[in-house]
């Protein structure tokens, strides 16, 4: 597969192809098709699938991702709005501290004001307040019995259609409800647990503050509500030239990626070709794998630009966030996978399901339901379509195997029998990672359907069922390799931290 211009043109040099037209950005090369921005159905223009993209390079733009192309012009727009949130609230925290969540939440709603209308802003506050109210009942249980209606009408798509507000506009506010659900959940639960339920204004307000804290109110990522209080609760920090280096060089490292994220768009299709089927069935095996491959690294790329610019917006005010998503090229195992990308959500799954259902428990079946319910509530606020459930099934048919391996890897008869077969630390890893790489394989195809939806994703695993076994093979031993990656980019991390050379 040639994914490149020099690529394409190495490839061809020998081959009577056409001469690249001023508006060529990929050329994905199978088994002898050429494809080009025509191929991409006669109304792919018409349809908003492309446009003319960044006059000096003078390439057309992929524009079909419509995540993308919702998030990078929010991107742009709020920037203002997040100078002032944190001016603001840095003066707020150095002259009147007690009124921090005062300032996020009149901010967010000026904003929603000015951009939703009253009547969206009153419904995004409905949620918040619905669950304050029925915290000073003081139940867990009833806490999580409303999680739950909450998370069915979250699942409903016409919930917003009485709003007078554009498509786009609804979806945003749809993104920012299933974050704010999720605040409004931590909060409540993180109440109980300190036993200080106590109604106020102040409380309300920290709440709303908390729900509506605008740098991660649309795109989140999600911080744990300890945390953010105990950010709040921090004095003001003077701005040493330390400081405004190091909130400097997260905004220019993550403007940087968004950068390459726009120009990676002039040159790789991946989100126009997953729209055309009929080109993906005619993609040979090793076209086909890096498509996958590069739908990975788009859909990362989208989550490092908008969890690390709020975060870094985050760290200047003190707070604790989590850290942005690991490269999907180094991680090798399902459990490490929903650890490392997205830390919030795994932090939120851990600390309000899982471990509550786990309790003392140290049972095997105990740790495997807990694990289930967290995989069903995953399933649920990602909304319930065909390919989320397969993603979110594989993912725990994955995640169990890996768990019942490293139980079976811990007994003392598995470990002498190891040591006696494969003798040397080197044989065992080599063995770690050969029985790793099918969890791996299985890993990838899981997210093509999160990435794509059914019909690619049904073509990945058709492609990998039909696939040669010379084919298959190939991509084993290419796995097998990113396997061996993973494991010594994780060893050197340990390491690391232990600061051994």
């Amino acid at each position: 597969m040639c994914l490149k211009i020099k690529d394409v043109v190495t490839c061809f040099k020998n081959e009577a192809k056409p001469v690249l037209p001023k508006w060529f950005a990929v050329g994905l090369i199978s088994e002898g098709t050429w494809f080009e921005v025509s191929d991409f159905g006669s109304n792919s223009h018409s349809h908003g699938v492309f446009t003319s993209g960044w006059s000096f390079i003078n390439h057309k733009k992929d524009v079909s991702d419509f995540e993308w192309s919702v998030w990078a012009p929010f991107l742009y727009t709020s920037a203002p709005w997040v100078c002032v949130h944190l001016v603001v609230a840095e003066f707020v925290r150095y002259a009147f501290k007690e009124l921090l969540a005062v300032w996020y939440l009149t901010i967010s709603m000026l904003y929603l004001l000015l951009h939703v209308g009253l009547p969206a802003t009153l419904f995004m506050l409905m949620e918040p307040c619905l669950m304050y109210f029925l915290l000073q009942f003081r139940s867990r249980v009833l806490i999580y019995v409303a999680g739950l209606f909450l998370l069915v009408f979250h699942n409903v798509d016409t919930r917003m259609n009485f709003l007078s507000i554009s498509y786009v506009s609804q979806y945003m506010l749809m993104i920012s409800s299933a974050w704010i659900y999720m605040r409004s959940q931590s909060f409540c639960l993180d109440r109980l647990s300190s036993a200080s339920v106590r109604p106020s204004a102040s409380d309300l307000m920290m709440m709303l503050g908390y729900c509506f804290y605008f740098p991660m109110m649309f795109l989140g990522p999600l911080v744990i509500c300890e945390e953010f209080e105990a950010g709040l609760q921090k004095p003001y920090a003077p701005w040493t030239i330390q400081r405004v280096k190091t909130f400097a060089l997260g905004i220019l490292r993550y403007s940087w990626w968004m950068l390459f994220l726009e120009l990676f768009l002039h040159f790789i299709y991946v989100s126009a070709l997953q729209m055309e089927l009929q080109y993906v069935t005619r993609l040979g095996a090793w076209a086909h794998y890096g498509m996958g491959y590069s739908m990975g690294i788009m859909f990362q790329m989208k989550y490092i630009v908008t969890y690390g610019l709020s975060c870094t917006v985050a760290r200047a005010e003190q707070i604790q966030t989590p850290n942005h998503p690991k490269c999907i090229g180094r991680i090798h195992l399902y459990s490490d996978m929903w650890r490392y990308f997205d830390q919030g959500l795994y932090f939120f799954l851990r600390k309000y399901i899982y471990v509550p259902i786990l309790g003392e428990s140290r049972s095997f079946t105990v740790k495997l339901l807990a694990s289930f319910a967290c995989f069903v509530f995953i399933c649920a606020w990602h909304r319930i379509y065909m390919f989320v459930l397969i993603w979110s099934l594989l993912n725990y048919l994955g995640v169990t195997i890996e768990a019942v391996s490293k139980a079976i890897a811990s007994t003392t008869h598995y470990q002498k029998y190891e040591n006696f077969l494969l003798s040397t630390p080197q044989n065992i890893r080599r063995f770690h990672a050969f029985i790793a790489t099918p969890l791996f394989i299985m890993s990838a195809v899981s997210n093509f359907y999160f990435f794509a939806g059914m019909s690619i994703g049904n073509q990945f695993v058709k492609r990998l069922l039909e696939g040669s076994l010379q084919q298959n093979s190939i991509l084993f031993f290419f796995c097998y390799c990113c396997s061996q990656v993973s494991i010594e980019v994780k060893n050197w991390e340990l390491r690391k931290q232990k600061k051994i050379p």
